[in-house]
């Protein structure tokens, strides 16, 4: 039996795909930004490289973020 909480198989298969898509497309923005100058780009480009990160975190932990663990990742509760 698995742990209240802790996400099934499925469910961390498709964590890593957002995961993935998340970064993918963060990286694509901050390609652009740096290629064409548009730095608001940039900015959403890390924001969503950070977001493919807390979805990687999810996967790892086999279970969902707080929200203090999602805001500040490196401090422990």
């Amino acid at each position: 039996m698995r742990k209240k909480g802790s996400l099934s198989r499925f469910e961390r298969v498709v964590a890593v795909g957002l995961a993935a898509i998340w970064l993918a497309g963060g990286a694509c923005g901050m390609y652009l930004a740096l290629v064409h100058g548009r730095w608001g780009l940039g900015f959403v480009g890390l924001a969503a490289v950070l977001y493919g990160a807390a979805w990687l975190r999810v996967a790892a932990r086999s279970r969902l973020l707080t929200w203090h663990e999602f805001i500040a990742p490196w401090r422990r509760v």
